[in-house]
């Protein structure tokens, strides 16, 4: 069979890190202790190299405008937006395992093969509008998370969040696939476009409401909100540090992109559906943000509380959602570019700080600011924009989305945001006191600081795009974001309605 330009411009992007994937694990199979070091070295520059690759066809692709499909998988504009946020993130994470798996002492090749094979299912996760295509990718991503969440075999903690994740995981999944077979039932169809067209065409059946809501408990989860957030903690405790954080931010990167495709239609062409579900989010958003926060600032660990964190800026993500318009789905995707920088930055900083292990407490942040002035000033950047301070990125991502808010008439809740906004400071000043205002250690003070050149470089990069995105936001969100949601959706997020 051959393939059309068209087509091959559809799947050469999956097909670069998939291909990188299996050949990386190859190099577990040299036992020579004298080529180690070269034999570790080019898989990560195998996997960087993929990772880049990939990078750049979509990105010019994106250049040229164009957007090609093969079969149901749709690379549009909201899918190369997807493609390249999940790039971007998995090579932040490429970057800082370096330094992270030279600390921890163990580099195994199926270590960068799962984070490419992950990346790939994300990618194909926010890329397609067919319900099977959908679960396939939610699997084929779902499942080396698993198996990197629990990969240092030694620890306690990290066999246990391994399971607690692949527990809950199945759960949702099984969710999820039942939310299918309702809808395929009813319809005849796994197109969630024709799926739409079908149930407006007659009053709203109560079994698809329930289809729909399976799916969204699917995604919830992967989002972790609010009554699916019991697995975060745990989790992101067990992963290694750059694992955590490229869980944190691309699981729920294509999660929301998803939800916006697959949910976009049935809100357009069904007035009751879209209405209840709007409402349904505006109710998990609010106890999302509330448990997020209230959470986090009882937190003592350092990667618990950055859990409970995500699970807050789930909340805000999911208030987009409540107005389901394009200005709020822009919002959501500016969120999204900001959030990558602020939580990859403050989870390398673990790595940059040579913090592994079980040292994750906050207080072995103590004088750390004054031992890598650089990392600790980029770091003090990532939490006040996570805390939606001005002039960050983080400030401007709430602002855009409070503002429709107010502008749909949802004041109530844009005062709830601002509030725990205000609460969130609360906790992630803790670091930046520990960093700064509290004495380091004498054993602490008598080291070398730790050298993470690749972790350390990640952060800095990530401090200085926080400072001028939030300066300029416009070459994001009307370059990116617009077009994204604009060109990327079959039907008009203008003609969703409220609830």
């Amino acid at each position: 069979m051959s393939l059309t330009p068209n087509e091959m411009a559809a799947i050469l992007p999956f097909a670069i890190p998939a291909v990188a994937a299996c050949i990386v694990p190859l190099a577990a199979l040299d036992k020579d202790t004298a080529t180690q070091k070269w034999i570790r070295a080019a898989i990560f520059c195998i996997a960087l190299l993929a990772l880049c690759s990939s990078f750049l066809f979509t990105a010019r692709l994106w250049a040229e405008g164009a957007q090609p499909s093969y079969g149901y998988l749709a690379f549009d504009r909201l899918g190369q937006f997807a493609a390249i946020f999940v790039l971007v993130s998995a090579a932040y994470a490429v970057l800082q395992l370096w330094d992270h798996l030279h600390q921890e002492g163990w580099a195994k090749g199926e270590i960068l093969s799962l984070l490419l094979f992950s990346a790939v299912g994300m990618m194909l996760f926010a890329s397609t509008t067919n319900l099977i295509l959908l679960f396939l990718a939610l699997e084929l991503f779902s499942i080396p998370l698993y198996a990197l969440t629990a990969a240092v075999r030694l620890r306690q903690k990290a066999l246990e969040g391994g399971a607690k994740y692949f527990l809950t995981g199945a759960v949702a999944s099984s969710c999820f696939l039942m939310g299918i077979v309702l809808l395929y039932g009813l319809t005849g169809t796994l197109d969630i476009d024709l799926i739409a067209s079908e149930i407006a065409k007659g009053p709203l059946d109560p079994l698809a409401m329930v289809g729909f809501a399976l799916l969204l408990f699917g995604l919830i989860f992967k989002i972790s909100a609010v009554p699916f957030h019991q697995w975060t903690p745990d989790a992101y405790e067990a992963a290694p540090h750059p694992i955590a954080g490229f869980m944190s931010v691309a699981t729920k990167g294509v999660a929301i992109v998803a939800l916006i495709r697959v949910f976009t239609a049935p809100f357009a062409q069904n007035a009751g559906l879209g209405g209840r579900m709007q409402a349904s989010m505006a109710i998990v958003a609010v106890l999302t943000l509330a448990l997020g926060n209230l959470c986090a600032l009882s937190q003592t660990n350092y990667k618990r509380m950055m859990a409970y964190s995500s699970i807050s800026h789930a909340g805000y993500l999911l208030l987009g959602f409540v107005t389901g318009t394009s200005e709020a789905f822009q919002a959501i995707l500016f969120y999204l570019c900001a959030y990558l920088l602020m939580n990859l930055g403050a989870f390398g900083a673990l790595s940059a700080f040579g913090l592994v292990g079980d040292k994750t407490e906050i207080r072995n942040f103590r004088g750390l600011g004054w031992k890598r002035p650089g990392v600790g000033i980029a770091l003090t950047i990532c939490f006040l924009s996570l805390a939606g301070i001005p002039p960050t990125a983080g400030f401007f991502a709430k602002y855009l989305l409070f503002k429709e808010l107010i502008v749909q008439g949802h004041v109530e809740l844009a005062i709830f945001g601002v509030l725990a906004s205000l609460v969130s400071v609360g906790y992630y000043l803790k670091p930046i006191v520990a960093m700064y205002m509290e004495p380091m250690p004498n054993e602490i003070q008598e080291q070398r600081a730790c050298n993470a050149p690749m972790a350390g470089a990640t952060i800095l990069v990530s401090g200085l795009l926080i400072i001028l995105l939030g300066l300029v936001p416009n070459s994001v969100l009307k370059g990116i974001a617009r077009p994204s949601i604009k060109e990327g959706l079959a039907y008009s997020a203008e003609t969703v309605p409220h609830p």
